[in-house]
């Protein structure tokens, strides 16, 4: 029987991504990681523990935290000090919890290892790339943007092929009930439902993310103060005086003056970006003509296609057909061509290196 091993967190993904695996004549071989040491009190580990035994899969926990702290916690909090967005969940799946996946398959001589995301992987054109997942509200590519190839082909993603519903019934029919009624986080996991903002708070060096500064307009005239930069977003409007009756939208933050730049809605709109740390499966794909680009956050994605183009410094410049609204630097930029995800980078500002 060929081995396979599972990430499992205890939420009714990961453990029905078990359950398939071992219809499919897997010996599912389950990793925890531990990634933080969490404050509140908890139930999940123990209750993973005994899944595990009820279904005869062997549990290994891996501590992962120093890597965690080391390039998702502290990006984070660097990145609200330098005015930018960050994405810990994708910085997360790049560089982080595949990777110790397959150091412990290594480890142990297994080749395939498994997620429970809502995601496909599938060979195209002697590569291997993630695909969008068949439930378009639960897809998760967007995320999985920066997941090297050489771990990409060795994985598989059953649930990329279900919807919710369909993974919450096949849990259900095997009895773990209670697994697929469990209340799930949507939060920032080393939040754990807390507001980020409570969080910085909490950390060293970051006063004066929470001291007040001016807001400008793009013309550069005063029209009120804020409560510390932390506190605001690209594209936030609330908090932001009215000018001239109208309303004024964050259109970008400079931490090191602890100014606000405001405009109006329109002024939000961008039809060039600029993309650092890009991660291409095939880079010879950006001169294609029929490639579409996502981008999270409060911001609207751009419609239509993008010509992208490479810059010096390991960055890529993106002329939108149509533009984007209230992108926020840091946030990770995807490419698409249809549902295929061919790579992806970081959206920089103007000035950022």
């Amino acid at each position: 029987m060929e081995k396979i091993v599972v990430g499992l967190s205890g939420g009714v993904d990961s453990f029905v991504t078990a359950l398939l695996l071992q219809q499919h004549g897997f010996e599912v071989i389950g990793v925890n990681l531990q990634l933080w040491d969490s404050f509140s009190p908890s139930i999940q580990k123990d209750e993973l523990d005994e899944l595990c035994k009820l279904v005869n899969i062997k549990l290994y926990k891996l501590d992962g935290r120093a890597r965690f702290r080391e390039r998702v916690v502290q990006p984070f909090i660097l990145g609200y000090l330098s005015g930018v967005t960050p994405n810990p969940c994708a910085t997360c799946n790049s560089f982080v919890k595949w990777n110790l996946l397959c150091s412990l398959a290594d480890e142990l001589g297994i080749y395939h290892i498994a997620t429970g995301h809502y995601a496909r992987i599938l060979p195209f054109s002697e590569h291997h790339y993630v695909h969008k997942g068949v439930d378009p509200n639960k897809d998760q590519s967007y995320f999985l943007w920066g997941v090297q190839e050489n771990i990409l082909s060795r994985t598989i993603t059953p649930l990329g092929d279900l919807t919710k519903t369909e993974v919450k019934e096949i849990a259900r029919a095997h009895g773990f009930s209670r697994v697929a009624d469990k209340r799930e986080s949507m939060s920032i996991c080393f939040l754990e439902g807390n507001d980020y903002r409570d969080f910085l708070l909490q950390q060293p060096g970051t006063e004066h993310c929470f001291t007040s500064g001016s807001i400008i307009d793009i013309q550069g005239q005063p029209i009120g103060n804020h409560e510390g930069i932390a506190n605001y977003t690209i594209g936030q409007k609330r908090g932001i005086p009215l000018k001239d009756g109208r309303p004024q939208y964050v259109a970008k933050i400079n931490a090191v003056t602890r100014q606000l730049i405001v405009g109006e809605k329109n002024s939000l709109n961008q039809t060039e970006l600029s993309v650092i740390h890009p991660h291409l499966i095939d880079p010879n794909e950006i001169t294609a003509n029929d490639i579409e680009v996502k981008v999270r956050g409060l911001g609207l994605n751009p419609q239509g296609y993008a010509r992208i183009t490479p810059q010096p410094g390991n960055r890529l410049s993106v002329e939108l057909a149509s533009p984007a609204w209230a992108v926020a630097p840091g946030q990770p930029v995807a490419f698409y061509r249809k549902d295929r995800l061919i790579g992806g980078g970081i959206l920089a500002d103007n000035t950022q290196e």
